[in-house]
């Protein structure tokens, strides 16, 4: 069985958008170990703003220089811009909640977003994920909450950001893979970074029009920046740029079920860069359930779900 959707995946597309997500996890856990070690001196929308202007400026110049201005061509704009949407309100929520809750439940709530992409596809796409994709989901689900212990008492309003979050993401791959298999990644990446700075400036304008800056990270509105914290600025644009650049290609190449599986392998390198950066060490409970996700991503993987023709 193979998915059946109107255009023939590329030859080898799985295991590609395999490896391509599994780099752009391994660089987004690098880049957000650093925000948590040296990036509490920002305002949220200063940060994604910053962020994504040097990111698009790699980008541009990077496509303009390798193809010209067909580089920044997109076939199906307005698909490639809800995508890009999606994806900003992902950013914002899951960076929103994260001062108000702990880091280990705000990813368990995110994560569910394999769960999310089962049941968008079924629902949008008509996808029949088959016994085995669904245990192989639930299996993941299962693995990211032991893995991160919630706690009962910690479930508050606030973790509905990163459940959107997660929702957000899991639509914003149904897009790419259903709608957006002719874009480059290199133009659909500058497309999102555009998004970003706009959705951040536009935020920026509202905080600056409802008062004084505000405390904390989320209502700061243009906190002073050392000398330090622009190197950072530069460092976490150069990694947005390439992790946009491979998570567009892996759900391009990949169905959005077996990347979302394999893109809960975050877990597993934020462990690993716990260990060196923070002195964590996984617990018994915390790497069985990093092992559990890995299982469910090898089941996911010989899984071939197939949707619906329209």
């Amino acid at each position: 069985m193979a998915w059946t959707i109107g255009h023939s995946p590329p030859r080898g597309g799985r295991a590609r958008g395999i490896l391509a997500i599994l780099t752009g996890v391994a660089l987004l856990s690098a880049s957000d170990a650093l925000v948590k070690r040296s990036g509490d001196g920002f305002g949220l929308a200063q940060l994604v703003l910053l962020r994504s202007v040097v990111a698009a400026s790699l980008l541009a110049t990077w496509l303009l220089i390798g193809r010209g201005a067909a580089g920044l061509h997109l076939v199906r704009g307005g698909w490639v811009w809800a995508r890009s949407l999606c994806l900003a309100a992902m950013w914002l929520c899951y960076y929103a909640a994260l001062p108000a809750m702990s880091f280990a439940l705000a990813a368990a709530c995110y994560y569910t977003s394999p769960a999310w992409m089962a049941v968008l596809g079924r629902c949008l796409l008509g996808m029949r994920i088959g016994g085995r994709g669904w245990a192989a989901v639930a299996l993941s689900l299962v693995g990211v909450v032991l893995a991160v212990s919630p706690a009962p008492d910690t479930f508050t309003p606030v973790i509905l950001l990163p459940l959107a979050a997660g929702g957000f993401y899991a639509l914003a791959g149904i897009i790419t893979w259903r709608h957006c298999q002719a874009e480059s990644p290199g133009a659909m990446a500058f497309t999102l970074n555009l998004c970003l700075v706009g959705v951040a400036a536009a935020g920026l304008c509202l905080l600056s029009v409802m008062g004084p800056s505000g405390d904390g990270f989320v209502l700061a509105v243009w906190p002073p920046l050392s000398p330090a914290r622009w190197r950072l600025v530069l460092l976490l644009g150069v990694l947005l740029a390439v992790i946009a650049t491979v998570v567009a290609a892996a759900y391009r190449l990949a169905p959005t079920p077996v990347v979302g599986v394999f893109d809960t392998a975050y877990l597993g390198f934020a462990a690993l860069w716990g260990a060196l950066l923070f002195a964590e060490v996984p617990t018994f409970r915390e790497a069985l359930g990093i092992g559990m996700i890995a299982v469910s991503a090898i089941l996911m993987s010989d899984t071939d779900p197939v949707e619906n023709s329209p």
